[in-house]
């Protein structure tokens, strides 16, 4: 059997051509840093008895860059921030003060002022560690207030935060949250209801947290209204854990490496902040994170 000269030149073309088409897929499946900055949030995650400030200084040990957490005691939040100065980290947001954001709220007529004098409070705890967020829920759905009533309370208070929001240098995240059966259920509990809220307060200092835990649990299509939030600019926060148990990524049903890839996909820059608990250790939990969005 003869082989062409012009088949041999082909032949070693290609030959020569498969070690550089190999490396550019190799590379291409490691994307790299992601657009997104991880936060690790210290509340879940790691051991109730640890102090705070050693769980802010284990996220700065193993090389994060921001964290988030619930609340604190005014000694907590002294050592705390020393701890945050000392090491550079950004703290992505802050749940904060206050009760009435997870019972009335905004929600029970008459309760406005007492809402906006408790986000007065949770603004100056942002302020205070360095413009951080406030993390906050508009009050549980009152059975016996029609829906188009508390609806245009949540709008009207939502537009006033966003005044005091913005007299602080900071952003109030509104967060749809998940309940259990048989519990009454929060106002703006899933992306279809809070987003259209949002874009009817219609102010820069006021977003949605797109907690895909909650929303997994409250209506799912979490792809779609995370493409949907992130392209009107309704999300202001992303946070992440596993459906069921709220675990790290990977121990339960939502695909978070396709996530990821749709977050790097819309170039999503804010924080992406980790709100679980793990099956093993935070360490592990942190980097496997890490290694997940950057894979992805």
């Amino acid at each position: 059997m003869k082989i062409s000269r012009r088949t041999l030149i082909h032949s070693g073309m290609a030959s020569a051509a498969l070690p550089l088409a190999f490396e550019k897929t190799a590379s291409a499946a490691v994307p790299g840093e992601p657009p997104y900055t991880l936060s690790i949030n210290i509340e879940v995650m790691f051991p109730r008895t640890m102090p705070k400030a050693q769980r802010v200084q284990v996220v700065a040990d193993q090389g994060f860059k921001a964290y988030g957490f619930w609340n604190a005691t005014e000694e907590e939040q002294d050592a705390m921030l020393k701890v945050q100065q000392a090491t550079g980290l950004k703290c992505s947001g802050i749940t904060g003060p206050g009760s009435l954001v997870s019972g009335a709220g905004l929600t029970k007529t008459g309760g406005q002022q007492a809402f906006l004098d408790e986000m007065t409070a949770r603004a100056k705890m942002g302020q205070k560690f360095g413009g951080a967020s406030s993390i906050i829920f508009v009050g549980k759905v009152q059975p016996d207030v029609p829906w188009e009533t508390q609806r245009a309370q949540i709008v009207a208070g939502l537009k006033l935060c966003g005044d005091i929001a913005k007299e602080h240098n900071m952003t109030f995240i509104v967060e749809p949250l998940s309940t259990n059966p048989g519990q009454t259920r929060m106002a703006l509990d899933t992306a279809a209801v809070a987003f259209p809220v949002i874009a009817e307060v219609n102010h820069s200092n006021v977003k949605i947290c797109f907690d895909m835990y909650h929303l997994q649990l409250m209506e799912g299509n979490i792809t779609a209204h995370l493409r949907e939030g992130l392209g009107k600019g309704y999300i202001g926060l992303v946070q992440i854990g596993e459906v069921p148990g709220r675990h790290e990524p990977g121990s339960g049903e939502i695909d978070y490496a396709y996530m990821m890839r749709v977050l790097r996909e819309l170039n999503y820059k804010g924080y992406l902040d980790t709100e679980m608990g793990t099956t093993t250790t935070p360490e592990a939990a942190m980097q496997l994170t890490r290694k997940m969005s950057l894979e992805n």
